[in-house]
C-alpha cells in the first residue's frame, strides 16, 4: 500500500486535501497557543498567590519572633541573679559537681529554676531536672555544642532564647555562665514558660488565614527546631521517622525544599523561616510544610480547551467549504491541460496543447512544447548512439557480456561468442553456470555461489578471477571487471562483464612460486646447518675453555713456587717467571672472558622493570673503592627505568663504564658521565669520556672479538668486553653504537628495546 494508495486522483482533490490539513494545523496551533498562554498565565498566577501567602507566613512569624523577643529578654535580669549563689556552691563543692548539693541551690534561689552542669564535651554531668542528666548536645546539636564551647572559655552571663525541651518539647528559658576554671558551664532554666497571647504564634488563626486566601493550598504544618509539629505553640512528637530524617536535613542545610507529593497533583513545599539570632545560642527558626494541589488550574485548563475546540471545530468547517468552491473553479483548465498531455505520452507527439488564460498555465504549456521538441530529438540521437554502442561492443577484443541477477545471460558481444565456442542462440537466456562458468573451480571454489553474491554485493566483485569453460569443455582463466547495472529505483537488474583470458599468465604464477617455494626450502635448509655450526663452534669453544683452565692454572702455580722457593735465581731468570706467571694469569681471563661471550647464546632473557640508576651506584661504588680511579669524577644524569634482564643489563654498565675510567684515567682531569636521552621518539642510554678516543674509521671494528684499537701492554684487557656488550644489546632488541674523536673522548650510546 504505502505512497501508491494516495495516487491516482485528481489534482483538485489533493488540493482540497492539502488546505485542510494546513487549515487543521493552523486551528491547532492557534488553540495549542491559546491553550499554552491559558496554562501559562494560571501557572503565574498560582504561583504569585503561593509565594503571596509565603510571604504572609515569613512575615507572620517574624514580627511574632521580634514581639516575642522583648518578653524573652525581660526574663534575662531574674535569671542572672540566680547565678552568684550557682557560683558559690561550686566553689564550695571543690569544681567537682559530684559533690555539689543542687536541690539546696535551687531552694535557695525560690524553687522555680532547674540547675543545671555541662562540662566540655557538652554533656549535662549534674542536674536538677534528672530527665535530661547525661544529654549530649554534640549528639543532636552540634551547632549549638559549638555554642557552649565558645561561653566555656569566656566569661559572664550569657542568656537565651525560650525554646522546646528536648526531651518533651517543653518550652524552657535558658541562661549560661561558665566557671572560674574555665572547665564547666553553669546553666539556669525556667520551666513551663508561657508567654503572654499577645507574643504567641497562635499558629491555628495562621493557618485558617492562609488557607482561605490561598486556593491552591490544601495542607499546612509548622515545625519547630526540635522537630516537632507546633500546635498554637504546643509541640507534639513526629511519630514518622523518614519526615523526622527531612525536617533534620532542611534544619543543617538551612535552605527551603520542594517534593512532589505521594498524592497525585499535589506539590509539598517546605517553607524554611530562618529566626536565628547569632547573639544566642538556641534556634527558633520554623519549617512550614505547604501542600499544593494543581486541581484548580487544571478544572479551569478544562473548560479552556472544550471552549477552544468548539470553537476551532466550526472555523474549520467553515473555511473548509469555501476552500472546496474555490479549488475547483481554479483548477478546471489544469484538466483540460491533463488530457492533452495523455495523448502526448500515448505517442501523438504532434498533438497541440489547448490555450489556457492564466500566466502559470500559459508558462507551462510552453514547457511541455519546448520538451516534446526537445524529446523528439533525443529520440533520433539516441537510436544514433545506440548503433555507434553496439558496433563497438560487437568490434572489441574483450569478452563483453551480461547477465540478470539470476545469472541468466541477456547479451554476449562476437569475440565472446568465437572465444567461448557457442552460437548466440545457445548463450542467450542460458545460466552462466553450467555455460561458461564450471559449478565448482578446480581448486573446490563454489562459483555457482559466486555469481548469485556477485548480484547481491557487487562491491566484493569489482575485480575478480576465475575458471571458465569453453563449449569443448576445456578450462581457461578469465580476469573479470564487474558493473552493476540498476534500474529507475536504484535496484540491480543485470551485471556487465568484461572478461580477458589471463591463463598464460596463471600458468607463469605457478611456475614463479615453485621456484620460490624451492628457494625458501633452500634458505631454511642452509639456516638449519650454519645454526648446527654454530651450535658446534659454540659447543668447541666452551670445551676448549675449559680444557685450557687446568695447563693454565698449573702454570701459573709452578711459576709462583718456583719464585717462592728459587729465591737465588738470577733477576733475568725471575722476571722470565714472573712473566710467564703473568702470561697465564691474563690467559685464564681471556679464556673466562671467552666462555662468558659463548655462554650468552645459551642463556634466556629475563626481563623485568629494572632501574638502572641503582645498578650504575652499585658499580660506581665498586670503583671507588679502587685507589687508582680515586681522581675519576662521575656525572650521572637521568636514568628512567626499562626492561630488561637485570643481570645482563648490569654486565652493559659494568663494561663501558670499566671502558671509559681505562681510557681517561691518565687524563689531567678524567670525566666520566652518564645519563640518557630521546632520539626519534626512542630512549637511548649512554656512556661518555674524555679519554684518549680514537679513529672513527675502526668504529666497525670495535665490537668484534679479540679486536682491540689500542696498545695492550699500556691498557690492559682482553678485547672480549664490548662483544659481550654488543651481544647483550643485540638480545634484548636493542641496538648500540659508538662515537668518539681522537683525544677528545668516546661515547657509546645504546637502546634495551
Amino acid at each position: 500500500m504505502g505512497k501508491d494508495a494516495f495516487r491516482g486522483y485528481p489534482f483538485s482533490y489533493y488540493l482540497i486535501g492539502a488546505i485542510f490539513l494546513i487549515l487543521m494545523i493552523a486551528v491547532a496551533g492557534l488553540i495549542g497557543i491559546t491553550y499554552l498562554s491559558t496554562h501559562r498565565t494560571l501557572d503565574e498566577n498560582a504561583e504569585l498567590v503561593k509565594l503571596q501567602s509565603e510571604n504572609n507566613i515569613v512575615s507572620h512569624f517574624r514580627s511574632k519572633e521580634e514581639a516575642l523577643r522583648y518578653y524573652d529578654e525581660s526574663l534575662n535580669q531574674q535569671m542572672e541573679v540566680a547565678f552568684p549563689a550557682f557560683l558559690q556552691e561550686y566553689s564550695r563543692a571543690g569544681g567537682d559537681p559530684a559533690k555539689m548539693d543542687l536541690e539546696a541551690v535551687k531552694q535557695k534561689i525560690g524553687g522555680e529554676m532547674d540547675l543545671y552542669v555541662i562540662d566540655d564535651a557538652a554533656t549535662i554531668v549534674a542536674t536538677t531536672y534528672p530527665r535530661e542528666l547525661g544529654l549530649n548536645f554534640s549528639e543532636f546539636a552540634p551547632y549549638f555544642a559549638d555554642y557552649l564551647a565558645g561561653i566555656r572559655i569566656s566569661s559572664g552571663f550569657f542568656p537565651d532564647r525560650i525554646v522546646g525541651e528536648k526531651s518533651t518539647g517543653e518550652l524552657r528559658k535558658f541562661a549560661y555562665m561558665p566557671t572560674p576554671d574555665h572547665r564547666y558551664i553553669l546553666e539556669v532554666g525556667i520551666s513551663n514558660v508561657t508567654p503572654p497571647l499577645k507574643y504567641r504564634y497562635v499558629d491555628e488563626n495562621l493557618l485558617r488565614k492562609v488557607k482561605q486566601s490561598n486556593p491552591y493550598l490544601v495542607n499546612v504544618r509548622i515545625f519547630d527546631s526540635t522537630l516537632r509539629q507546633s500546635i498554637n505553640d504546643t509541640p507534639v512528637e513526629v511519630r514518622d521517622p523518614a519526615l523526622t530524617a527531612l525536617l533534620r536535613g532542611i534544619f543543617t542545610n538551612r535552605t527551603t525544599l520542594t517534593l512532589p507529593s505521594s498524592s497525585e497533583g499535589n506539590t509539598v513545599k517546605y517553607l524554611f523561616i530562618d529566626l536565628k539570632d547569632a547573639r544566642y545560642g538556641s534556634d527558633v527558626s520554623r519549617i512550614v510544610e505547604l501542600t499544593y494541589s494543581d486541581q484548580p488550574i487544571q478544572a479551569a485548563l478544562r473548560e479552556s480547551a472544550l471552549f477552544l475546540l468548539s470553537l476551532g471545530l466550526a472555523a474549520l468547517v467553515i473555511c473548509s467549504l469555501l476552500a472546496i468552491i474555490v479549488i475547483r473553479t481554479l483548477t478546471r483548465p489544469i484538466g483540460t491541460m491533463v488530457q492533452d498531455v495523455n495523448r502526448i505520452a500515448e505517442g501523438d507527439l504532434d498533438h497541440p496543447i489547448t490555450p489556457p488564460i492564466s500566466q502559470e498555465l500559459i508558462t507551462l504549456e510552453e514547457s511541455i512544447s519546448s520538451m516534446v521538441a526537445r524529446l523528439k530529438t533525443m529520440m533520433a540521437d539516441l537510436k544514433a548512439e545506440e548503433e555507434q554502442y553496439r558496433t563497438l561492443v560487437q568490434s572489441a577484443n574483450s569478452i563483453i557480456l551480461r547477465f540478470d541477477t539470476r545469472g541468466n545471460i541477456t547479451f554476449i558481444n562476437d569475440y565472446a561468442r568465437k572465444f567461448f565456442g557457442f552460437d548466440t542462440e545457445e548463450m542467450i537466456g542460458r545460466n552462466v553456470v553450467g555455460t561458461i562458468v564450471p559449478e565448482f573451480g578446480s581448486n573446490g571454489e563454489d562459483l555457482s555461489f559466486k555469481i548469485l553474491d556477485l548480484a547481491v554485493h557487487p562491491e566484493k566483485y569489482e575485480v575478480t578471477e576465475n575458471e571458465n569453460t569453453k563449449k569443448d569443455g576445456s578450462r581457461v582463466w578469465i580476469a573479470w571487471t564487474n558493473q552493476p547495472l540498476f534500474d529507475e529505483k536504484g535496484t540491480i537488474v543485470e551485471i556487465l562483464s568484461i572478461g580477458n583470458d589471463i591463463t598464460r599468465l596463471q600458468e607463469a604464477e605457478r611456475e614463479i612460486q615453485e621456484l620460490n617455494n624451492e628457494l625458501e626450502n633452500r634458505v631454511l635448509e642452509r639456516t638449519r646447518q650454519l645454526t648446527e655450526v654454530n651450535k658446534n663452534l659454540e659447543s668447541f669453544t666452551y670445551t676448549i675453555s675449559h680444557d685450557l683452565r687446568a695447563p693454565l692454572r698449573a702454570i701459573s702455580g709452578y711459576s709462583s713456587l718456583l719464585m717462592q722457593d728459587l729465591k737465588d735465581l738470577p733477576e733475568k731468570d725471575q722476571k722470565y717467571l714472573e712473566s710467564l706467571r703473568q702470561n697465564a694469569h691474563e690467559m685464564g681471563r681471556l679464556i673466562d672472558d671467552l666462555l662468558a661471550f659463548s655462554r650468552l647464546r645459551m642463556r634466556t632473557l629475563e626481563k623485568e622493570t629494572v632501574q638502572p640508576s641503582v645498578m650504575v651506584r652499585e658499580i660506581l661504588r665498586e670503583i671507588r673503592k679502587d685507589p687508582a680511579f680515586a681522581k675519576v669524577e662521575f656525572k650521572v644524569g637521568e636514568l628512567p627505568p626499562c626492561q630488561a634482564d637485570p643481570g645482563l643489563l648490569k654486565q652493559v654498565y659494568a663494561n663501558l663504564i670499566g671502558n671509559a675510567v681505562k681510557y681517561s684515567q691518565k687524563r689531567a682531569a678524567p670525566l666520566v658521565e652518564i645519563g640518557s636521552l630521546t632520539r626519534d621518539g626512542q630512549l637511548m642510554y649512554f656512556v661518555r669520556d674524555n679519554g684518549i678516543g680514537f679513529d672513527m674509521k675502526y668504529s666497525e671494528k670495535i665490537f668484534g672479538v679479540f679486536e682491540r684499537l689500542q696498545n695492550s701492554d699500556e691498557y690492559e684487557g682482553t678485547g672480549i668486553g664490548l662483544s659481550i656488550v654488543h651481544r647483550i644489546v643485540e638480545m634484548h632488541g636493542g641496538r648500540i653504537w659508538v662515537e668518539s674523536e681522537v683525544d677528545k673522548g668516546t661515547t657509546f650510546y645504546f637502546s634495551c628495546w
